[in-house]
């Protein structure tokens, strides 16, 4: 979900009236992902004491992350030579990470990517909420920058929502897996379920996707709604086998 207007900076202010740190989790949605280089920039007011990086920092080609404090969180930590390593890692101030994370800094500006992020988001994001009137399944398209979540519901029509309720009586993970699994197999397209008991499939594409990739991802989503509106059909019997073989993993983990 994207958060409403004021809701962080009221969660940063929850924190700092009584002692505790506000931290950011930025691991996802910093360094440009969502069209600003922290997602926390949209919301007026927010004072983070701390903010954690990881993923896009490098390109996703090296293991790289960065925790930014404030000043005097930095001088409490570390108050002293008997502190001097309290927070450490054996591979951390990697000269490789380090180095893939500059360079990723600087194709940030000098592509503009943090831009394109907005523009995909855009594109993407509206031509599905075009195709949702088609497609039962589809309630609601969210999206900031290049980070998209499609939620999925209940059909309205009879047949389609009986499937649905067998998919979720098998395994209430299993119907974005309908979505996911044909989009990679028939379409080499990778994208990712949100999360446990949530019907919604995430998009995190590359912020140097072309035009001519986000064609061929909405043809290809387009191809698998298709096909998940045809019940009987094969999407549906694919999902009735791995719903078995989740119901037999769980028996057998209980028995």
């Amino acid at each position: 979900n994207v958060p409403d207007p004021g809701y962080l900076a009221s969660a940063a202010g929850l924190c700092h009236r009584n002692g505790a740190l506000f931290v950011a989790d930025e691991v996802q949605t910093g360094a440009g992902r969502t069209g600003r280089f922290l997602a926390l920039e949209y919301d007026d007011g927010v004072d983070p004491d701390i903010v954690v990086l990881s993923k896009a920092l490098s390109g996703g080609y090296v293991p790289v992350g960065a925790v930014l404090v404030r000043d005097w969180i930095y001088d409490k930590v570390f108050s002293s030579m008997e502190r001097a390593v309290v927070h450490s890692s054996t591979f951390g101030k990697g000269g490789l990470s380090m180095v893939a994370g500059l360079a990723t800094l600087a194709c940030l500006d000098d592509q503009q990517l943090m831009e394109r992020a907005v523009q995909i988001g855009d594109r993407l994001g509206h031509a599905i909420q075009a195709m949702a009137p088609r497609f039962e399944f589809i309630r609601e398209v969210r999206w900031r920058g290049a980070m998209l979540g499609i939620e999925f519901d209940a059909p309205r029509s009879l047949a389609l929502r009986s499937a649905w309720s067998m998919v979720h009586r098998l395994d209430r993970n299993l119907f974005p897996q309908a979505v996911t699994m044909p989009l990679f197999s028939d379409h080499r397209v990778l994208t990712q379920v949100a999360g446990h008991n949530v019907d919604v499939v995430k998009l995190l594409p590359p912020l140097v996707l072309s035009d001519d990739d986000m064609d061929w991802f909405l043809q290809a989503f387009e191809d698998v709604m298709v096909r998940l509106h045809k019940f009987p059909g094969p999407a549906w019997e694919a999902l009735s086998r791995i719903g078995k073989f989740a119901i037999k993993a769980r028996l057998s983990n209980t028995a």
